[in-house]
């Protein structure tokens, strides 16, 4: 009878016994992929690894020595994940257009196919008047397929897309065209904390930039002959894209195309900004919420139709399998789509599936699919979002405690006690899962996107009602325009009021009641190291091995570390004993940091030609990379917009304490200038003068002298009024003269002659400022020009030892350090001293 008891038991033990080994897999396999990214290893070591730890295993499974060879079968997933992703970042035809071309605008001539209906970019009125006006333009997916040498047309290749303005193009799928266009390559990040364009479209393997200024620059060669695979989706997506058109008001296009079809291209830049404060901007990125709405609607009809127990099930598979390939297969689509094809398996096969099992597989497929995702923010989120609330609901069900007592109550009850009750037991528990989804996704938020707001937690639940009926809506939209078309009118007016209750709410939250706060963030060790020890303890109180209490105790201590070495930091920057003076890269413009040695910090100029959205994400990313948060002082150097119109969106994201200017700019501001000042005005920003002569007021030991202009100026343009600052510390001095031009460069060199260590190129290295003049002057040993174009020349001067020359647009950021001791200025540049750390 014992034996027979024990046997039952050990029974027992074998049936809880729960087989994950996808889960172990999933994480052997994003080592690889993360030791390659990080070490470059070249692909011999890879096979040699790969086959080595193969024969391994084979030897050890021979020898039934299981968990030596389990091990050694986890090492050589890893190293498949390295040589997948090696292949992925290296690898490209030799035909390749993108490994002839660089950041520099080159004029091309090719041939290709069109693989998908060109996408209407309709002109975006500007946000500020500190922006210009684009034209309407057009996206055209093209793959290349020869391109013009001399006078002979030679194989090339490549998937990308043609940008071309225009109000109308007429092309189609599977059509042949000839293209004219300026092709360039995506440029890397040119500034510490940047995103990487480079990286980004290398990763996608679309690392072609092709743009025509006129729709006549493309030209049918050859009409599309029969369908290929791939052309019915392409039409299928075309034609819901025209009933979204047809069915909804053209103010709600851009928000019906993005949630259904994932594009953003038509969406208002207002809506877009609005869902980006209030923190609801997952809402319009395709991901397992959309698929799993529609996923959940869909088999609420299904389950009703007459027939065989799988054939929901079915059903819902294929429909799933279509949904994924009309939107291009996205990352968190795939995840979301394994997910469903796991739980439609199992209702077909009358089998329970493993959750995490299934997560496990849709981050190997990701990765197989295309590694470099995984470095991606939104397929970080999408998986960190789903497995939050995975691990909530394994913790509810473990503490929920059943009371057949308060059941039976609730059972009495009237309905409409009963309903209720439930929407308000709903309601909260959408509530709290917002909350804890917020809170575990923060630190990867703030460090990606150094924004963040608390609306979110409330606003993220309110929204998924209204999304989910327009989600339903418009796939009912879609079915009644083929089978009943004369019901789509009603089931538009349903989709139109969802669609415009959750714009406006958003807007007007975003309108009346922001809410966003801005970050540096914390460091990537640290969020490593968050996302380690939540998963640790997560799974321990899964287990129910390790108490509540303990796990609250083991994330706060971490929290702390995080909090001193912010405390640190700041302590450390406070203490500093050397000045350090940034050059930002951001094209043509300026943009000037100056940590002072007290931890005072001073900008002169924020401002670039064009759009202004780019110097200020530049300086900001600079900024938070640096840990900076306050702007002691802003110098404007004078009344060029290239100079000053990124310092409206910096006002939004850092304190700033007093702002400087010419006093010619302040008696006679231009409409810009006028502006702007009366943005400062209204945040309670003072705005003071400076001239010649006068010093700021900082730490002891520096010197901030103005040079130029004096109070009445000189005549002549505003560039010949530039604020000229000379900065000095322990005899070394820097020197920034704006776009000092002629008759200001005259005023200035009329002074007593000043040597400096490093200057600032007049008005962007141009040639018409008389800068050999002014260089012979003030004799620089460093000479740092702030543009965008490489191909700015350095000065002509006969001197053997001339000055050095350092340009932003082909270094990047220069940073020049001045230390306590008198030293020689120490002048680097990030993009030089990133290749020498990736070497």
């Amino acid at each position: 009878m014992a034996a027979t008891a024990g046997h039952e038991i050990s029974e027992n033990r074998h049936q809880r016994i729960v087989y994950r080994p996808l889960v172990l897999l999933a994480p052997a396999l994003t080592v690889g992929v993360l030791a390659d990214a990080w070490l470059d290893v070249s692909m011999v070591f890879w096979l040699l690894a790969f086959f080595a730890v193969l024969l391994g295993w084979a030897a050890l499974w021979r020898r039934q020595n299981e968990k030596s060879a389990s091990i050694l079968l986890l090492m050589a997933v890893g190293t498949f994940g390295g040589m997948v992703y090696h292949v992925h970042w290296n690898f490209f035809l030799a035909t390749e257009l993108s490994v002839s071309l660089s950041p520099d605008k080159r004029p091309v001539a090719l041939r290709g196919l069109v693989t998908d209906y060109p996408r209407f970019l309709p002109a975006k009125s500007p946000d500020s008047a500190f922006e210009f006006e684009l034209p309407n333009q057009w996206k055209v997916p093209f793959r290349i397929e020869q391109i013009r040498s001399g006078t002979q047309w030679v194989d090339a290749s490549g998937f990308t897309e043609v940008y071309v303005a225009g109000d109308e193009i007429h092309v189609r799928p599977g059509e042949k065209i000839r293209v004219f266009a300026q092709a360039t390559c995506s440029e890397g990040a040119l500034n510490p904390g940047e995103f990487d364009f480079a990286n980004w479209a290398r990763g996608k393997r679309r690392r072609t930039f092709l743009r025509a200024n006129y729709v006549k620059c493309l030209s049918t060669i050859e009409r599309a002959q029969g369908v290929s695979a791939w052309h019915p989706i392409a039409e299928a997506r075309h034609f819901v894209s025209q009933q979204l058109i047809a069915a909804v008001p053209p103010r709600l296009e851009g928000l019906a195309e993005t949630i259904f079809l994932g594009r953003r291209e038509r969406l208002a830049d207002e809506t877009d900004e609005a869902f980006r404060g209030t923190g609801t901007v997952h809402l319009l990125a395709l991901s397992g919420l959309h698929l799993g709405i529609l996923a959940m609607f869909s088999y609420g009809i299904l389950r009703h139709l007459p027939g065989p127990v799988w054939l929901p099930g079915l059903c819902m598979l294929v429909l799933t399998l279509g949904y994924v390939v009309l939107v291009d297969a996205r990352p968190p689509i795939v995840r979301a789509s394994i997910l469903v094809t796991s739980l439609c398996i199992g209702l077909m096969v009358y089998r329970r599936n493993s959750f995490w099992n299934s997560l496990a597989a849709a981050w190997i497929f990701v990765v197989c699919w295309s590694p470099t995702e995984i470095f991606q923010a939104g397929t970080q989120l999408s998986f960190v979002a789903v497995a939050t609330l995975a691990w909530l609901a394994g913790m509810q069900s473990i503490h929920q405690k059943y009371d057949p007592l308060k059941r039976l109550i609730e059972e009495t009850r009237p309905k409409p006690i009963k309903w209720w009750r439930a929407i308000r037991r709903g309601a909260m528990q959408l509530v709290i899962a917002s909350l804890v989804v917020w809170l575990m996704t923060l630190p990867l938020v703030l460090l990606n996107f150094h924004a963040a707001s608390p609306w979110t937690v409330i606003l993220s639940p309110v929204l998924v009602v209204p999304m989910g009926i327009a989600l339903a809506g418009i796939l009912l939209i879609v079915v009644t325009s083929v089978i009943a078309p004369w019901a789509t009118p009603s089931v538009a007016w349903m989709v139109t009021g969802a669609l415009w209750f959750m714009q406006t709410l958003v807007e007007v939250t975003q309108a009346r009641m922001p809410l966003t706060f801005w970050s540096a963030g914390p460091p990537v060790w640290w969020v490593v190291g968050f996302y380690a020890v939540i998963t640790l303890v997560g799974c321990l109180l899964l287990a129910q091995r390790f108490p509540i209490r303990w796990g609250v105790a083991t994330v706060a201590v971490w929290l702390a570390v995080g909090f001193a070495w912010g405390t640190i930091q700041q302590l450390k920057a406070e203490t500093r004993d050397d000045l350090t003076c940034t050059f930002v890269s951001v094209g043509h413009g300026t943009c000037v940091l100056v940590e002072l040695p007290d931890g005072q910090n001073l900008l002169y100029d924020c401002g670039r030609l064009g759009s202004p959205k780019r110097a200020t994400r530049s300086l900001s990313a600079v900024l938070w990379s640096k840990g900076i948060s306050h702007l002691d002082a802003v110098v404007i150097s004078h009344d060029d917009a290239d100079h000053f119109n990124g310092l409206p969106e910096l006002l939004e994201r850092f304190s700033i304490g007093t702002v400087y200017c010419s006093d010619l700019m302040e008696r006679i501001p231009s409409k810009l200038v006028t502006i702007l000042l009366e943005d400062l005005d209204s945040r309670d920003i003072p705005l003071r003068t400076i001239s010649a002569g006068q010093r700021l007021r900082t730490h002891p030991e520096v010197g901030l002298t103005v040079l130029h202009p004096t109070r009445k100026g000189v005549l002549g343009r505003d560039n010949a009024n530039s604020i000229v600052l000379l900065i000095e510390y322990h005899g070394r001095r820097i020197l920034l003269p704006g776009d000092l031009e002629s008759p200001g460069t005259e005023a200035v060199i009329l002074e007593r002659p000043i040597e400096c260590d490093v200057v600032m190129a007049p008005h962007h290295g141009s040639r018409y400022s008389n800068p050999e003049t002014f260089y012979a002057w003030c004799r620089p040993e460093w000479i740092v020009v702030s543009s965008g174009s490489r191909n700015i020349e350095g000065p002509n001067i006969e001197d053997d030892d001339g000055p050095q020359w350092m340009n932003t647009a082909e270094n990047g950021l220069v940073e020049v350090r001045l230390t306590k001791d008198g030293l020689p200025a120490a002048v680097l540049s990030w993009r030089d001293t990133a290749s020498v750390v990736e070497e």
